[in-house]
Formats: structure tokens, C-alpha cells, sequence
């Protein structure tokens, strides 16, 4: 099987494989890497014939991967990876001139935090492409461990030692409503209030969400959702429209509280601080421009333009 698969299998197929995975469709997949159709059809035959089993499930309707598939989805993202490396690895030898990093952030992180590192980067270093995935913390792990990102941002981390993980940026976790809610009346509150606000958190898997719950779990309280919304920005639109309370990080809420549509709630053992880390795979070593890109974070000039959330002060 090992020599069927080193002469029959070519890169250009494991491209097209995690392309068709990643978009979910052999339509999209082509569009995204200019190709017909019947060309990325055609591959995926001819791959599935080399590793002699289905890649994919031919009762789907969209793809998705049998056990086959997801063994080879894992190793490809990582070969892939590796190629990816050995090219920056030639270009970076330049002098960061040329280059390419992934990164994938937790949300809360990913959209309210490391768009201005990005941003910064990018000014000293414009040689380099630079794409960041805002994914919950459990799509980080796989991105990671498959080689779609190079670095990960999140901050609960994961009990095993597939990933190396550094400290970067205290993030303060507190209690919001709308102005006129119910349980501004009642401040100071206890954890267990939260629950008649109700209380409305982001879905299983955000670290916000994980975050929430081990904090209510260490007050004794057992989080009950009465709501659960898979970003931000509808969480915070329904707690600005009464329809309960929530824990966010303070860097999610500036804008709101800046215009009146939310208030922090003033409640026992809040706010909480908690670390975002920076993580990568154990067994890749990173490229030039995404070990920068790793230094770059802790570097002090971009931080300074970084707002201080509340409650940080």
C-alpha cells in the first residue's frame, strides 16, 4: 500500500481533497482553485483508486468522510503543510521578504484583537500574506493539528501535548445586560442571579462559552442556557434587546457600552481575568515568517495602540 501510494498519489490531488472538504463542494472547490468540475471529480476518483477504499460517503449528499477519508484529511493537511514550509523556508531565506502565515483565533480574539496585530504586521513586513480564520476554539485545535493554520490563538487550552502554547494577553471576562434589565435593581448580585436573567451564552465549543461555564461551575452555580448563538455580535444584540444576561469578554463589548446598548453587571467574583495563549503543532516547526509573526505578538508597539478594555485597568 505504502509504494501504491507514493507513486500513484500527487499533491495536486491532496490539494484538491482538503479543498473539496473545506468548502464542502466539489463546485466550490473547483471555483476555488480554477478548475472545472469534472477535472475536480476526476481527481478524487483517481485518488480514492490509489488508497484503494471511498474517501467519501456515496450516500451524501454533500462530502463526507469515511474513516478512510478523515485518515487521510488529517495527513494531507499536514503534507501540504510540509510543502508549504519548504517554500517559505527558500523565500524567508531572503530576509522575510516573501512568505506565507496562517493563523486561526479563537472569536472573541480573532475579531476584536488580532485583526490590529495583523495590521501592524503587515506594515513592517509586506512581503509576507498573512490570513487569519475567526473559528471557535475547537476548530483552532483541528485547524492546528491538520496544518491549516500555522498558530493558534485561544484561551482555554487543551489537556494534551500535541500543542506548544505561550501566554499572550490578559482577557477580563464580565457580566452585561441591557440598561433597563431587571437585575440592575438587584445589584449586587450573587452567580445563581444570573440564571433569572436569563442567561443567554455562545455555543459549545466557543472558549467564551467554556470560560463561562467553569467560572459559574466554581461559584457552585451549574450554568443552565436559556440561549445559546454561535457569535458574538447576535449575543450581544439580544442582551441589548432584553432578552437576557451574558458573560463576554470586555474587549467584545467597547462599542456597545460606548453607545448605551449594554451596562456591566455588578456580580460576585466578577471580573474574571483569564490568558489568551499563543499555540502551535509540537511536531512542525514553524517557518521564519510565522515564527516572526509569533514574536511580533509580544512586541510592545502594536500593543500600545490596543484599546484597554474595561475592567483591565
Amino acid at each position: 500500500m505504502s509504494d501504491q501510494l507514493e507513486r500513484r498519489i500527487t499533491l495536486r490531488q491532496l490539494r484538491i481533497f482538503t479543498s473539496v472538504i473545506k468548502h464542502g463542494s466539489f463546485t466550490q472547490a473547483a471555483d476555488a482553485l480554477s478548475l472545472t468540475q469534472p477535472a475536480v471529480t476526476h481527481q478524487m476518483q483517481a485518488l480514492a483508486r490509489a488508497v484503494g477504499q471511498p474517501l467519501l460517503d456515496p450516500g451524501s449528499r454533500s462530502p463526507v468522510l469515511t474513516a478512510a477519508g478523515r485518515a487521510l484529511h488529517e495527513r494531507a493537511g499536514r503534507i501540504l503543510a510540509m510543502v508549504w514550509d519548504a517554500q517559505e523556508a527558500m523565500d524567508d531565506i531572503a530576509g522575510l521578504r516573501a512568505g506565507r502565515v496562517h493563523v486561526a483565533g479563537d472569536t472573541t480574539v480573532g475579531i476584536y484583537v488580532l485583526p490590529d496585530a495583523a495590521a501592524a504586521f503587515h506594515r513592517e513586513h509586506l512581503g509576507i500574506t498573512l490570513s487569519l480564520d475567526v473559528v471557535n476554539r475547537a476548530r483552532v485545535r483541528e485547524s492546528l493539528l491538520t496544518g491549516g493554520a500555522d498558530i493558534g490563538v485561544v484561551g482555554t487550552l487543551w489537556e494534551d501535548d500535541l500543542l506548544v502554547a505561550e501566554p499572550f494577553l490578559e482577557n477580563s471576562l464580565m457580566c452585561f445586560c441591557a440598561p433597563n434589565h431587571p437585575l440592575v435593581d438587584r445589584e449586587p448580585l450573587h452567580p445563581s442571579d444570573l440564571l433569572d436573567g436569563p442567561l443567554l451564552l455562545r455555543e459549545p465549543g466557543s472558549g467564551t462559552r467554556e470560560s463561562a461555564e467553569r467560572i459559574l461551575r466554581g461559584a457552585g452555580v451549574e450554568p443552565q442556557a436559556a440561549m445559546e448563538m454561535a457569535s458574538n455580535g447576535a449575543l450581544k444584540r439580544a442582551v441589548a434587546g432584553g432578552l437576557g444576561v451574558t458573560v463576554l469578554s470586555t474587549y467584545a463589548v467597547r462599542l456597545e457600552l460606548q453607545l448605551g446598548l449594554l451596562r456591566p453587571l455588578r456580580v460576585e467574583g466578577f471580573p474574571v481575568h483569564r490568558l489568551w495563549h499563543v499555540t502551535w503543532a509540537r511536531d512542525r516547526l514553524l517557518s521564519p515568517a510565522a515564527a516572526a509573526f509569533r514574536t511580533f505578538l509580544h512586541s510592545p508597539e502594536w500593543r500600545a495602540a490596543l484599546s484597554t478594555p474595561l475592567g483591565s485597568e
